[in-house]
């Protein structure tokens, strides 16, 4: 009975691993209250002209400009948060692509200019670093999924300009500082099926660094967690993640039998700030 109950806490801890819910005392962990990082403007009619002149390595061109595609990617720049905006340019992207032209692959310099143009990184040196961005269906009964290749095996991304975003959770301040992309990154994007929120999710090869885990009945320390589903809620700074320890935790620290087991296993879904 005492081991089914250490397990049954430790399933506890582990499901709030990689929550980062904004509930903290500012006193215990000041940046869960820090102002969100400024939401760059595109230049439209640069954006404009870069995806207009985007093709696939077949030289057929990926966008045309009409009215209703105008004002879609201006709804696009309503988002709060710029890695909000990335995918809802990617989404859109996907929306007008007729399904006979997949599977699509686009390379630099187009599709460096149109994330340029776009402002959805404010460090212009990580989309420099895509050599390929792939969009294919895999399964008939399913969104077709985006495939991003690098020019490095493991790209970090800075999360805030390295501040992260914080929040106090099971007895110490929980901070995502990095983003981690390994090269064939993929994702798929589609809309919520039950309101109007951009869903973003099937993720493969990444992961957020940064310090988590637990202090009082057990001290935990996890620092790498696999991102696996976010739900942008729209209108807002805020998404729903879904997201379990990563494998690579258990490969560069010490962790108990029991708790590799049910950390690897388990995931959890958390409310909190997500951007970049």
């Amino acid at each position: 009975m005492n081991r089914i109950l250490k397990i049954l806490i430790l399933l506890g801890l582990v499901l709030s691993q990689s929550s980062f819910s904004i509930a903290a005392d500012p006193k215990q962990c000041p940046g869960a209250f820090a102002p969100a990082p400024p939401v760059l403007k595109p230049d439209l009619l640069a954006l404009l002209s870069a995806l207009e002149a985007l093709k696939d390595t077949t030289g057929q061109g990926v966008w045309k400009t009409t009215p209703e595609t105008k004002k879609e990617l201006d709804q696009v720049f309503e988002s709060k948060t710029k890695l909000e905006q990335f995918f809802q340019l990617l989404f859109l992207l996907q929306k007008h692509i007729p399904k006979n032209h997949l599977p699509l692959v686009v390379e630099p310099p187009g599709i460096i200019q149109v994330l340029l143009a776009a402002k959805v990184f404010k460090d212009p040196a990580f989309p420099q670093r895509i050599t390929r961005v792939e969009l294919k269906h895999d399964d008939p009964n399913r969104n077709p999924f985006y495939t991003v290749h690098f020019a490095d095996k493991e790209v970090r991304f800075s999360i805030n300009e390295g501040q992260g975003f914080s929040s106090w959770d099971q007895g110490m301040c929980q901070t995502a500082t990095e983003l981690i992309f390994y090269n064939g990154f993929s994702f798929r994007v589609r809309n919520s099926r039950v309101n109007r929120n951009l869903v973003v999710d099937d993720f493969d090869q990444v992961e957020l660094y940064g310090q988590f885990g637990s202090r009082g009945m057990f001290t935990i320390d996890v620092h790498y967690v696999d991102l696996e589903k976010v739900e942008f809620i729209r209108g807002t700074d805020q998404g729903k993640v879904k997201a379990r320890v990563a494998k690579r935790e258990f490969k560069e620290n010490k962790h108990s039998g029991v708790f590799k087991f049910i950390g690897s296993l388990i995931p959890n879904t958390s409310k909190q700030r997500i951007d970049w």
